[in-house]
């Protein structure tokens, strides 16, 4: 498939899996610096939306495991120092909850969320490796709500609003998303009874935002009933990115409390969420989703600028800076290579658009950007303007 994100990260030089690490990257500069980009925009809607952001360990001890849980119901996926008694962590959750212990004491202080840029490790059998999709070492936009159970609805109205933004930032309208509701598993912590309570209650607040969902048997997380939802691509395949799970039962384990109005100690409830999953498959999906030409605010190679000749170099250099103070990405091909040849050479980089800069363009500030067989004059003063619009 020409579109296959390996292929276009081999072909953009974006990343590479080494057989020397399966299921684990290596980010070459422009990959990296798409990375950060992504990085840079969730974490922007972190602030907006009142997450406190952290960063935990990669390794723990087994003890911190036997009492999560996952120790039981997670091992086989996990990899484990057995001469150190350590396992590397595949989710933050019991390092999040460390920290509500530490920094929260009172219900005035609720809800409480933190995340993560969390470098996840699982052990994935050989054969399930797929690119980004599936790896072995990953990092995930998780994030941890602890509330009380009459603050639930409104965090999952909360967490709606920002999934659905971030996901219409990267191109994916409200129509092209699912939403499941993933119910009991066999292999599930506590009582029905407390089910039957967490999953009526993921059901209503989605309801009551007037989203529509389906049921899913047997598929939530041993700790919790959760939603999920999935994009569709412009391949027409269904991705599940956007999670939150809520969770009675990990606080009781940790004596993770805080003091009521009462006086009393009480147990938060989690809501274990992230909005795009893991990074590195989110990536996947864009690459194969924009068949490697990525939206202007993401493509690290956005502008192409080809200087006429030498003497046109440093205008070139006036316009980069221009755009990076927009944070658009810009390239400058000085190279000895003919313009055309170079116009052919940036499209296969899949850029947005293409700008060539001689006399004429200096003389009159007035561009033309170049789109394959289209292109539109804009004055060198509103080009930031116009890209960020496109």
């Amino acid at each position: 498939m020409i579109n296959e994100h390996r292929k276009l990260g081999k072909q953009l030089q974006l990343f590479n899996i080494s057989e020397n690490s399966a299921g684990m990257v290596d980010w070459y500069p422009k990959g990296h610096e798409l990375y950060r980009r992504i990085e840079g925009y969730i974490r922007s809607m972190l602030d907006r939306y009142e997450y406190k952001e952290v960063k935990s360990p990669v390794l723990a001890n087994d003890s911190l495991w036997q009492n999560s849980g996952h120790s039981e119901k997670y091992s086989d996926n996990m990899f484990h120092l057995s001469q150190n008694n350590l396992s590397v962590k595949p989710m933050s959750c019991p390092f999040h909850i460390n920290i509500f212990n530490d920094m929260v004491h009172s219900y005035k202080e609720l809800p409480f969320r933190v995340a993560e840029f969390g470098l996840c490790h699982r052990n994935e059998p050989s054969g399930a490796l797929n690119g980004l999709f599936r790896l072995r070492a990953f990092n995930q936009d998780d994030g941890h709500i602890f509330c009380r159970e009459a603050q639930i609805k409104n965090e999952l109205k909360l967490y709606c609003q920002l999934l659905f933004e971030m996901y219409q930032f990267f191109g994916f309208s409200r129509e092209l998303i699912k939403v499941k509701v993933s119910l009991r598993p066999d292999n599930k912590l506590g009582s029905d009874k407390l089910w039957d309570r967490s999953e009526m209650l993921l059901q209503e607040g989605l309801a009551e935002q007037d989203i529509v969902f389906e049921l899913v048997e047997g598929e939530g997380a041993f700790y919790g009933a959760k939603i999920e939802f999935i994009l569709k691509d412009s391949l027409g395949r269904d991705w599940q990115c956007g999670t939150f799970q809520l969770d009675y039962f990990l606080a009781e384990k940790f004596d993770c409390a805080f003091i009521n109005e009462a006086g009393e100690k009480e147990h938060p409830v989690i809501l274990h969420r992230a909005v795009l999953g893991s990074l590195e498959r989110f990536i996947a999906v864009l690459l194969e989703h924009y068949h490697g030409r990525l939206p202007v605010a993401l493509n690290p190679y956005s502008i192409v600028l080809l200087p006429v000749s030498k003497e046109h170099i440093d205008y070139c250099q006036q316009l980069k800076s221009q755009l990076k103070c927009a944070n658009i990405s810009c390239f400058i091909d000085d190279s000895n290579n003919s313009i055309g040849y170079r116009v052919r050479d940036a499209f296969k980089k899949k850029c947005n658009f293409s700008i060539v800069i001689g006399d004429e363009e200096i003389a009159s500030n007035q561009l033309n950007l170049r789109y394959k067989k289209t292109s539109s004059s804009v004055h060198s003063s509103n080009l930031n303007r116009f890209l960020l619009s496109h």
